[in-house]
């Protein structure tokens, strides 16, 4: 049975919630340009640094979909200011690390906060605002925070690492923590639906494994965690076909549109999500830039992210989420593609348009991949399947890295190497942009 206090609507409730989701979203994008100052002053190899995103990106991937069933099971308010707490002290934790291996460490130590952070500030509003139209103006607003989070991560990280050194940019989290803590214990009434949130272990620890194993092969060209790898998606793909409660709703993907879904998340945060870390350290050691002036040179990508994120729900319903989303996969393609007329001679404006038509086309992409996975689902399935469809994006994000990532550090040359990772993002973003536009509308 579901236990629900009476609910609250505190404006603590929606700073505590929006406070909190900035931080953890924040924190996904404001490393991108600190990271060759830390690989200089920490004295770090570039594997070093593709580990100090993925450290974050791989515990999310693996505990993001958990992290939504430990707040039904045991309180969402509970798990939500619990997640706020770690994140804090692993946010100290990265600011006072001494070597490379406690940064990654309490980076780690951020994801597994932010699995429980991201997805319950998202039930907290939902359960807050149970009236359709309530709950879809706050859900908007929850986006339009973490598009701010985002674009602001950037321009923030390069001005306060070249000013004050690059712990600080985790350090600013400390006073954001304290506040989103304290206004939860005020605003946020409990709430849990324990008959909804058995816990699925072996899956946990299954997705984990393979998620782990495959990035550190393809960071550390490993054949034998490649195997690890191969036989834990094996295990946790026959594991989670038998569980009466899956962590993955394998038999989801027997649904067409649902399966588009997913491989096109995947693909999104594989060959997308990895961009402002590669141009970050591209500009820096083969253009010269500073932190601060990468972050303004990267201005065109964030920008035009959020304004067309902002207007693709509009959009996807004007004219269908099956029309929108092979458009926004194509101009990604198209600015995966233009990086290859770029080099350290280029001048600004030129570098600025791989970077727009990136931004237009991810910003295009995001909500329409949404809408296409959720259509015809029960609705009992769709909290599964949006976490889910999430999910994929930040298992692809965690391989884009380590993959596209060796790529830029292996080429002859910074500019061949990044040349050589935005063709093989462009050929991925390209074939998956034909296959959901020769399928999706007639699979309607």
């Amino acid at each position: 049975m579901s236990q629900t206090k009476t609910i609250a609507r505190s404006p603590l409730l929606a700073t505590a919630v929006f406070l909190g989701s900035f931080m953890a979203l924040l924190d996904a994008s404001v490393v991108s340009v600190a990271l060759p100052t830390i690989q200089r002053e920490l004295h770090a190899e570039f594997t070093d640094l593709q580990w100090i995103v993925d450290g974050y990106t791989v515990a999310l991937a693996a505990l993001i979909l958990t992290g939504g069933t430990l707040g039904d099971r045991y309180g969402r308010k509970r798990i939500y200011l619990g997640g706020l707490a770690v994140f804090t002290l692993a946010s100290l934790g990265c600011g006072l690390a001494p070597t490379l291996g406690l940064l990654i460490a309490a980076r780690a130590g951020q994801g597994i906060a932010a699995a429980a952070v991201i997805p319950g500030g998202i039930a907290l509003l939902a359960h807050a605002y149970p009236e359709p139209r309530e709950r879809a103006r706050m859900l908007g607003a929850w986006g339009s925070v973490a598009g701010c989070a985002l674009v602001i991560g950037p321009l923030i990280g390069g001005p306060i690492t070249d000013a004050l050194g690059w712990p600080t940019i985790f350090l600013i989290n400390l006073p954001i923590g304290v506040l989103a803590v304290l206004a939860g214990r005020r605003g946020l009434d409990e709430s849990s639906d324990p008959a909804h949130g058995a816990l699925d272990l072996p899956g946990q620890v299954l997705g984990a494994l393979w998620i782990g194993s495959f990035t550190y092969a393809v960071i550390a060209s490993d054949a034998v965690a490649a195997a690890v790898g191969a036989l834990g998606l094996i295990a946790f793909i026959v594991v989670e076909l038998r569980a009466p409660h899956p962590m993955l709703p394998i038999r989801l993907f027997g649904k067409f549109r649902f399966a588009a879904s997913i491989f096109t998340s995947f693909v999104i945060g594989f060959a997308c999500y990895p961009l402002p870390v590669l141009i970050a350290v591209y500009l820096q050691q083969a253009w010269g830039s500073t932190a601060s002036t990468t972050g303004v040179q990267m201005l065109p990508y964030v920008v035009a992210n959020a304004v067309l994120a902002f207007f693709s729900g509009r959009l996807a319903g004007r004219f269908t989420a099956e029309r929108v989303l092979p458009i926004g996969l194509a101009i990604t393609a198209a600015g995966s593609s233009a990086f290859l007329l770029v080099d350290p001679a280029s001048p600004d404006w030129l570098l600025s348009v791989p970077l727009t038509l990136s931004g237009v086309g991810l910003g295009l992409s995001i909500t329409p991949t949404n809408i296409v996975g959720l259509a015809g689902l029960p609705a009992q399935r769709t909290g599964t399947a949006a976490g889910t469809v999430n999910a994929a994006r930040q298992v692809g994000m965690a391989l884009g890295v380590a993959a596209l990532g060796a790529l830029l550090d292996h080429g002859s040359t910074l500019t061949t190497g990044l040349q050589t990772a935005m063709a093989v993002a462009g050929a991925a973003l390209l074939a998956v942009t034909v296959l959901t536009a020769a399928t999706l509308r007639s699979a309607r």
